[in-house]
């Protein structure tokens, strides 16, 4: 998607419409002194598509600035308004800002399902750059630049398919240990070694022992499965024998039900052992338990110093002296420090909820044996009494963990307050009962078919149960396991995606960042994923440096550098993003250069990005000269901007090129100040074609580079000339310019020396000349070593159309 037509009427600072045809969606470049209104045009596209401007969306300002909108000079009856024209006319659409009953409102012209749709994408996709925004991802944290990446490429939805995955994974092993089959299987089976003296492990074997303990009944019918041993069972039972199976049954729950609530209790005392533990630590630091409520405050000003929207060197809370850097720093050290304190406090929170949920179980068990009759006889009125205080104790301590606070820690008891049980007393209840229970067997010791419907009847129901358990616990081990295996077959896709896509992305990065520092010491910039336990916790900016792996950049870059960086990763998530929309916006984005990387910049735009439409907005007249010059030619419009109080930011003819000032100038035959633009245009030429050609002058501090003297930079691309034994070393043109720049050189400084305007021709026409032998007049490049042909030991522009020897 790219862009027809561009029209504003009464919005920001343009006061009267402005209209802009693309003319077959040609990119723009719009020069404009500060002021001027360019930003506005920017905030335009902004708001069409985001339904707001971040840098106005302030408290001060309001939700998404929308007071700011509005020009302040439309009459309230008056609509604001953005209209963009599309390549796919299903996308056009007129948004306008409007008052209806003392309130803004806005709306879009097109209310189309295909345009919603259209707008829901874009907000995927990365179409403005500012300045202020070049740093903001290189100096996030590290879990900020993942949050970034994954809202933009989707991985927080599989992020959170695999938050999901993993919270079954764990439910499923809670629920495993909560249940503790492998512990009442073992119940089980004590009670069948109770019975018979050995355990049973199979059918095979619980069927033989079936037909031992009927033997001495010399009964006809054979065991062969359950169905003959229920046919046994209703042969056996004798009406009297009733009610005393039943208090035998009665007394093998409750004390099933006991045992139970021992190992309930003792994981309860473990879980609880831990949380107290890391209540303990939390009261050494309550503050820190507090400060986590600071975190959204402290993520907002992160947010606000990294977008520069606060550049004052001070804090702006307690006012105190402080660079923003150091702002910075203190702030992601202590939202560092927040996202552990955050941790820990989750983890004391996940063994409150465990423990409470094993006091739980164990109280289940104390009320289930409650309700069993054999407590109900009057031998065991004083065990009766010993469980329901049990089960007093145990409500008490699940309703102290129900209540326990975490902003309250030190009044968490101890494990001997939480929960003080007499465990040896609760083994003696349960050998009372066990003693019970045998006392019934004891009195019909005499009566065989009893003993044997007796042990038969509990044989059965345990041998049953155990393995209804098992396969129960099969059943979960199943799921666990196949969940488990979803879950680490996930992440290693997940995984296994993110790195392939910062792969990717890192080389895109890479090549533009070479592309625009070609001989500097920086190569291999990555992004990197950083991981624990299985968890993605960030991305961290990785480069080499002088070939040694460093990170993160802004601890060597300069400001340019890391700039120069930020526009990199800006391209390259166009390339990567920008699935729908083929344009994008960059408003003054160049501050920071210097002119040969203004010069790579701009190569770079329109060589790597022809495909892109780009709306390219400068007050900067060099660098808007550099991208004029190049983008002749190459399907550019040119545009400049200017503000007065009548009409608001206006959009006006191009400015003059310096080449054409010149040549304007001299049609007119005005002197005026028209050797010193020659001058300046000879530089800027030769810094070009020494950039190109690696010509290397004396190297000098700071600022002293932008400033190379013409005779200097002409000697010494002469020099390099003669050694590659080029053609070229012996044109006249640089015996001319040795004489004529004398020109330029003396009308630049207060001289008597009065130049004419026959003088400043000749000297306009030997720097022509220079161009003409080395920019090619079909591509308008200029011959680089980018292109030098190893086989013919030639040097070329990119077309191909003028070479010359470049020997070695």
């Amino acid at each position: 998607m790219k862009l027809k037509c561009l029209e504003i009427s009464g919005f920001r600072g343009i006061r009267k419409d402005i209209s802009m045809d693309f003319d077959s969606s040609k990119s723009v470049l719009i020069y404009g002194d500060n002021g001027s209104g360019k930003s506005s045009i920017a905030d335009a596209f902004e708001w069409f598509y985001c339904d707001k401007i971040e840098h106005l969306s302030t408290e001060e300002i309001g939700t998404k600035g929308v007071s700011a909108l509005r020009n302040i000079f439309l009459p309230d009856s008056d609509d604001a308004s953005v209209t963009l024209n599309c390549s796919d006319s299903k996308c056009d659409s007129r948004k306008k800002l409007f008052y209806k009953k003392a309130k803004l409102n806005s709306e879009h012209s097109n209310i189309s399902q295909d345009f919603k749709d259209y707008l829901i994408e874009s907000l995927r996709e990365n179409l403005i750059l500012r300045y202020k925004d070049l740093l903001r991802f290189i100096l996030s944290t590290k879990a900020q630049k993942l949050e970034e990446i994954s809202q933009i490429i989707g991985f927080s939805e599989v992020s959170k398919i695999k938050g999901v995955l993993k919270k079954a994974v764990n439910d499923l092993r809670k629920e495993l240990k909560i249940k503790n089959y492998d512990n009442h299987i073992n119940i089980k089976q004590a009670q069948i070694i109770e019975q018979i003296g050995q355990n049973i492990i199979d059918d095979e074997q619980y069927l033989n022992a079936i037909k031992d303990l009927l033997t001495p009944l010399n009964l006809s019918i054979k065991v062969k499965d359950n169905s003959s041993i229920e046919t046994i069972l209703e042969l056996l039972k004798k009406p009297e024998d009733k009610e005393a199976i039943a208090q035998q049954l009665s007394y093998e729950k409750v004390i099933e039900n006991l045992n139970r609530f021992k190992v309930s209790l003792n994981h309860s005392c473990s879980s609880y052992k831990a949380f107290y533990e890391k209540c303990q630590q939390i009261a050494e630091d309550q503050d820190k338990l507090k400060k986590i409520n600071l975190e959204p405050l402290l993520s907002q000003g992160l947010s606000i110093l990294e977008r520069r929207l606060y550049e004052d060197d001070k804090c702006p809370l307690c006012l105190e002296d402080k660079s923003r850097a150091e702002l910075i720093d203190e702030l992601r050290k202590r939202l560092e420090e927040l996202a552990i304190a955050k941790r820990e406090k989750d983890a004391a929170i996940e063994g409150k909820n465990t423990t409470q949920r094993f006091i739980q179980g164990a109280l289940s068990e104390i009320e289930t044996a409650l309700k069993e009759k054999c407590l109900l006889v009057e031998e065991n009125s004083a065990l009766l009494k010993e469980i329901e205080q049990i089960k007093e104790t145990t409500s008490a301590a699940l309703e102290k963990i129900r209540k326990a606070s975490l902003s309250e820690p030190e009044l968490i008891n101890r494990l001997e307050d939480f929960i003080n049980l007499d465990i040896p007393a609760l083994q003696n209840v349960i050998s009372a009962l066990t003693v019970n229970k045998a006392k019934i067997i004891t009195g019909k010791k005499d009566d065989l078919t009893f003993t044997v419907y007796s042990k038969i009847f509990s044989i059965r129901q345990s041998y049953n149960e155990i393995k209804s358990m098992k396969k129960a616990s099969e059943f979960f081990s199943q799921q666990q396991q196949s969940m488990e295996l979803i879950y680490n077959e996930f992440v290693k896709k997940q995984r296994g995606g993110l790195c392939s896509f910062l792969e990717s992305i890192s080389k895109d990065i890479n090549e533009l960042y070479l592309f625009m520092n070609d001989s500097e010491n920086v190569s291999e910039i990555e992004l990197v994923p950083l991981d624990e336990d299985d968890e993605f916790v960030g991305i961290t900016l990785q480069f080499k440096f002088h070939g040694k792996p460093e990170s993160p950049p802004h601890k060597y870059l300069s400001e340019s550098h890391l700039n120069c960086l930020g526009i990199c990763l800006f391209l390259a998530s166009v390339r990567a993003f920008n699935k729908l929309n083929r344009f994008i916006v960059l408003d003054d984005v160049i501050s920071s250069f210097d002119t040969n990387h203004r010069a790579r910049f701009a190569r770079l735009l329109i060589e790597k990005f022809s495909d892109y439409q780009i709306i390219l907005f400068t007050h900067e007249k060099d660098w808007f000269e550099i991208v004029s010059n190049m983008a002749k030619g190459k399907n550019w419009l040119i545009k400049g901007m200017y503000w007065d109080h009548e009409n608001g930011a206006t959009i006006e003819p191009p400015p003059l090129t310096l080449k054409e000032e010149i040549e304007s100038k001299l049609k007119k035959s005005d002197t005026t100040g028209l050797g010193n633009s020659i001058r300046v245009y000879l530089e800027h030429l030769l810094k070009e074609i020494c950039h190109e050609l690696k010509v290397k002058v004396e190297f000098r501090f700071n600022e002293h580079n932008e400033y190379r003297m013409s005779r200097e930079l002409l000697s010494e691309l002469k020099s390099k000339l003669k050694d590659r034994k080029c053609e070229l070393k012996d044109n006249a043109v640089f015996d001319r310019l040795n004489s004529s720049m004398f020109i330029g050189n003396r009308t630049s400084h207060d001289s008597s020396f009065t130049e004419s305007i026959d003088d400043l021709k000749v000297f306009y026409s030997d720097v022509q000349k220079l161009e003409e032998i080395f920019r090619c007049s079909q591509c308008g490049n200029l011959i680089s070593k980018k292109h030098y042909d190893n086989v013919a030991d030639k040097v070329r522009c990119s077309c191909g159309g003028l070479q010359y020897i470049w020997g070695k």
